[in-house]
């Protein structure tokens, strides 16, 4: 019996053996096939696997570059967002409120009166305010009676315009201070616009830095963003 087991771990132990010293040889073939391969491949062709594997990495990024440079050329060239800070557009817009500029408008439609521009004044950095006068045009404020009461109304070139987005509230604290377009009126050159806040009593504008150019007017906003709940078009 002792015997038998003996004998049959002599036959387990050839067999790992065997199986083994197959291992060995299996991966000493596996490395010289490999190594031989690697031989074969000749520097062109390894040119070429390189060639090929950078154009599909670079195939992988176009679409996010394309979208990259779509992103670009919008926001440049033909709108882009504005935050909105202060409170010199009160009631219209507040604090922190987001609005979408146009910048391409200002050019193919012009500007009008009572849109509300955005404006990039060196000294007082971006303004959104809304545009009172035209160039060429002679704007003035004068006190007048509506309904038995007194109220700033706003005169173009001798004609009443009425201004039909702001209360009488805020039209009068146009003139809390004296200035020219409540005095004397204003007349404006061919690229000058003045413009005004909404909300004219604490409104930093065309009253105190004077009438603004054309070329710093980057867009005309018309539509709101930000809150989601205020979302859409801007009341003129």
């Amino acid at each position: 019996m002792a015997r038998k087991r003996k004998n049959k771990a002599k036959v387990e132990e050839k067999i790992d053996n065997k199986t083994k010293v197959e291992e060995k040889n299996d991966n000493k073939i596996k490395i010289e096939i490999e190594e031989k391969e690697k031989k074969e491949i000749s520097p062109e062709e390894i040119a070429r696997i390189n060639k090929k594997a950078r154009r599909d990495l670079l195939m992988e990024y176009v679409p996010f570059l394309i979208l990259l440079a779509f992103i670009i050329i919008i926001r440049t060239f033909i709108a882009s967002p504005v935050s909105v800070s202060g409170t010199s557009m009160v009631p219209t817009l507040t604090e922190g409120d987001y609005v979408l500029q146009y910048k391409l408008k200002k050019n193919l439609k012009g500007i009008n009166r009572f849109d509300i521009v955005i404006i990039k004044n060196k000294a007082e950095g971006t303004l959104v305010k809304r545009v009172i006068g035209l160039p060429g045009e002679t704007i003035k404020y004068e006190v007048k009676e509506e309904d038995g009461q007194k109220v700033n109304a706003l005169y173009v070139d001798g004609k009443k315009v009425d201004e039909l987005f702001v209360s009488d509230e805020y039209k009068n604290n146009t003139c809390p201070y004296d200035t020219q377009i409540c005095k004397d009126g204003i007349t404006l050159g061919e690229d000058e616009y003045f413009v005004m806040g909404d909300n004219r009593l604490v409104s930093k504008d065309s009253r105190l830095i004077g009438p603004i150019k054309k070329d710093t007017i980057t867009g005309i906003a018309e539509l709101r963003l930000f809150p989601f709940k205020n979302f859409g078009k801007i009341d003129k």
